[in-house]
C-alpha cells in the first residue's frame, strides 16, 4: 500500500513539474475575444475619423473621387452591417456613397460638383459592386443609373491585344494585370446576373484562362504581377511579356477576386473551372508561407532576404524613410512580412474552406494566417492601427522607369498604417474569424 502510494505521489509531482515548464499559451476563446474586441474598437475608429467624404483610411491621392481604395473598405463595411446587423454600419455606407452619387446616378465630387469618375481604368470599376448593396438595402433607383453608368465605363475600355481582357488602364495599353480581376470582375458578374447576361460567365472564364495561360509560373507555382500582350512595355520579359516579380498584393487580389466572384457563377461548369484555379493558386502561395508568423513576405518567393535598392528607386517614389541630409540614399532592403496580401489570402482561405470551394481543413490555415497578422501587425499603443501595409505598387507607365517590377522596386515603395487596401481585406478577414 505504501509503495502504491509513494508511486502515486511521484506521479503527481512530475505532473506537477511539467505543467508548471509549459509555456503560457492564450486560451483560443480568450484570444478571439480580444481580437474581436480590439478589432471592433479599431472599426469604430475608422470610421468615426472619416466625417466626411475625405476617409482617413484613404492614403493616396484619390480624394474626392469614385475610387478602389473606398471601394475595397466599404464591402468591408456592407459585410459588417449583413453579419451584425448593426445600423450603424449601414448608415455609414449609405452616408459615404451619397456624398458621391447623385439622384442622376452621377459620380460627382462633392465639394465642386464635377464629374468625379476617371474613366478608362478598371481600378473605377471596383467601387460600384457596393452599389447593389446600396440598391438592395433601400430600393432608391438612383443606384441602379449608377450602375448602368460604371457598366457603360467598363464596356468602353479596350480589350489588349490577342486576349478576352480589358487593358487594366486605357494608359496602359495591352496591359492585362492581377490586380485587375478583382477590380471589375465581381461588378461585372453582378450586373451579368441583374440583367440576365449569361454569356458573361464564358467571357469572365476566357479571362482567367488567358492570365492562367500567360501568367503562372508551373515552377514556382505563383502568377506574376502584370503581362504585356504585345512584350513592347519596358519592364516586360522578352518572350513571355510578362514582369520580372511575384508581389504578395497582386497575388491576393487574384485569389480574392476568385474566392468572391464564384458565388457570383450561375454556370456549373465555369464555376467549376474558377474552383479549380483557385484551389491552385492557394496551394501555390502556400509553399511561401512564414512558419512562425504564418504570414506572407512582400516579395512572395524570397523569404527575409535583402536587397540592395538604388536611391534612385527610393528617390522616385519618395520614399523619405531613406533620406539623409536632403539626399535619397542607397540602403540594403530586407524583404518583410506584409499585412494586405496576408490579409487577402487569409480571407480567401477561410471564406473558401467555409463555402466547399477548396479543402475544408484549409480553414485552419485561414485562421493561423488572421491571427498572425493581429500578433505581427497590429499595435494598440496611440490607438489600434494595422501596420506593415505597402502603400501601392504597380508597373511603369514609360515616365516612371523605376516602377520596373524588379526587387528593388517593391522594397522601395513605402510602407505605412491603416491604408484601405490593408484595413479592408483585414476586415473581411475579421468577419470571417469570427463567423
Amino acid at each position: 500500500m505504501k509503495k502504491a502510494i509513494c508511486i502515486l505521489l511521484i506521479v503527481l509531482l512530475f505532473a506537477s513539474l511539467s505543467a508548471c515548464q509549459q509555456p503560457d499559451v492564450p486560451d483560443e476563446g480568450s484570444l478571439k475575444k480580444e481580437i474581436k474586441s480590439t478589432i471592433d474598437n479599431y472599426i469604430n475608429s475608422l470610421m468615426a475619423n472619416t466625417p466626411s467624404y475625405v476617409p482617413y483610411w484613404n492614403k493616396e491621392s484619390y480624394k474626392g473621387r469614385w475610387n478602389y481604395i473606398d471601394g475595397v473598405f466599404l464591402n468591408s463595411i456592407v459585410n459588417l452591417y449583413k453579419q451584425t446587423g448593426q445600423s450603424k454600419y449601414k448608415d455609414f455606407f449609405l452616408k459615404y456613397i451619397n456624398y458621391y452619387v447623385n439622384d442622376n446616378g452621377e459620380f460627382v465630387n462633392p465639394e465642386t460638383l464635377q464629374p468625379n469618375f476617371k474613366a478608362g481604368e478598371l481600378d473605377s470599376i471596383c467601387a460600384s459592386r457596393v452599389l447593389f448593396d446600396a440598391y438592395e438595402m433601400t430600393k432608391d433607383n438612383k443606384y441602379l443609373l449608377a450602375i448602368e453608368n460604371t457598366y457603360q465605363y467598363l464596356v468602353q475600355i479596350p480589350k489588349a491585344k490577342n486576349s478576352p481582357n480589358f487593358f487594366h488602364k486605357e494608359t496602359y495599353p495591352n496591359q492585362v494585370w492581377l490586380d485587375g480581376m478583382y477590380m471589375y470582375v465581381p461588378f461585372y458578374l453582378r450586373y451579368a446576373n441583374y440583367k440576365g447576361l449569361t454569356d458573361v460567365y464564358a467571357e469572365v472564364q476566357a479571362q482567367y484562362k488567358y492570365i492562367r495561360d500567360h501568367m503562372f509560373s508551373a515552377q514556382k507555382q505563383l502568377y506574376y504581377h502584370g503581362h504585356d500582350t504585345t512584350k513592347s512595355i519596358f519592364w516586360a520579359e522578352d518572350t513571355t511579356g510578362n514582369s520580372q516579380s511575384f508581389w504578395l498584393r497582386s497575388m491576393g487580389w487574384y485569389i480574392v477576386s476568385l474566392a468572391d466572384c464564384i458565388e457570383y457563377v450561375n454556370d456549373d461548369a465555369v464555376k467549376s473551372y474558377l474552383k479549380t484555379l483557385l484551389a491552385e493558386a492557394l496551394d501555390g502561395v502556400l509553399q511561401y508561407r512564414d512558419e512562425q508568423s504564418k504570414m506572407f513576405y512582400q516579395l512572395v518567393d524570397k523569404g527575409a532576404t535583402k536587397f540592395l535598392v538604388e536611391a534612385k528607386y527610393l528617390e522616385g517614389l519618395k520614399n523619405k524613410s531613406y533620406m539623409f541630409d536632403g539626399k535619397y540614399q542607397s540602403a540594403y532592403i530586407e524583404n518583410y512580412l506584409e499585412s494586405s496580401g496576408s490579409s487577402m489570402i487569409a480571407y480567401a482561405l477561410m471564406k473558401s474552406a467555409r463555402l466547399g470551394y477548396i479543402n475544408k481543413d484549409l480553414h485552419q490555415k485561414g485562421v493561423e494566417c488572421f491571427e498572425g497578422i493581429y500578433n505581427h501587425s497590429v499595435s494598440v499603443e496611440n490607438g489600434v492601427h494595422l501596420n506593415n501595409i505597402c502603400i501601392t505598387a504597380g508597373l511603369g507607365p514609360e515616365n516612371k522607369p523605376y516602377r520596373d517590377g524588379t526587387p528593388a522596386y517593391y522594397l522601395a515603395e513605402p510602407v505605412g498604417s491603416d491604408d484601405a487596401k490593408g484595413v479592408g481585406p483585414f476586415v473581411m478577414a475579421y468577419l470571417e474569424y469570427i463567423s
